[in-house]
Formats: structure tokens, sequence, C-alpha cells
């Protein structure tokens, strides 16, 4: 009587090396937890708020450039649209990268508040730059 051969649920016999899915459990990805969830959405519907007081400032700095009339220089030419324009620009693009990390369930609030650090530094360089050639 010859043992009897069995094949492997894969179609393989025993014992036979074969290349195919990886054994063991599949990596764990960091997901994002409700509270990361509450919390990104209250900075995405906040946020625009501080763009609006970031914008209004940088429209009223267009009256610190009256002492030198309409040839104030190219720092203060490229500040004033940056405090303008900049807040809106960077809280739509993190607002658009968090909200698809939160439908792949990652987490998203850092994205907020990264974008909250960068928005920051631009606007007070902007600030620095317009005010130190305004004097």
């Amino acid at each position: 009587m010859t043992p009897m051969s069995y094949a492997s649920p894969m179609g393989f016999p025993p014992n036979t090396p074969h290349h195919g899915p990886p054994s063991g459990p599949a990596p764990r990805h960091r997901q994002g937890t409700p509270a990361d969830m509450v919390v990104t959405i209250v900075l995405i519907c906040l946020a625009p708020l501080v763009c609006l007081a970031a914008s209004l400032w940088g429209l009223f700095s267009t009256m610190a450039t009256a002492s030198c009339g309409s040839d104030c220089g190219a720092a203060v030419n490229l500040a004033i649209p940056l405090m303008i324009v900049s807040p809106w620009v960077i809280w739509s693009t993190v607002t658009v990268w968090s909200i698809v990390r939160l439908v792949r369930k990652k987490p998203a609030v850092w994205v907020m508040l990264l974008g909250l650090v960068v928005a920051t530094v631009i606007y007070v360089a902007a600030n620095i730059m317009m005010f130190a050639v305004l004097g």
C-alpha cells in the first residue's frame, strides 16, 4: 500500500516552496479616532473665521502704505496680497487633504495643525516684510 498524497488548500503539494500571499496578520495601519474626527471637523469649521480676520488685517494694512504713495516697493506689493490670499489658499488645501484622510479613516487633525503653523509663518513673514519696508 502506498501512502496517499494530498494537496494543500492552495493546490501545491505539501512541503513545496511557493510564492503566494504573505501569511500572518495583515499590517495594522493607524486609524483615526472619533475624537480626531471631531477635532478636525471643528478646526475645519473655525478656520474660515481666522482666515477672515487675517484677510481683513491684510486689507487694513494697505492704509499703512498711504505714506509712501504708489511707490512702496516690491516687498509691500508682495506682502499685502500674501496677507489677504495666503490664509484662504492654505485653509482650502489642508481642508481637502484632511477630508481625504478622514474618508480613508486616517488621523487628520495634524494636517489642520500643520496648516495653521504654515499659515502663521507665512502671515508673520509678510507682516514683518511689509512693516520693515514701511518703517
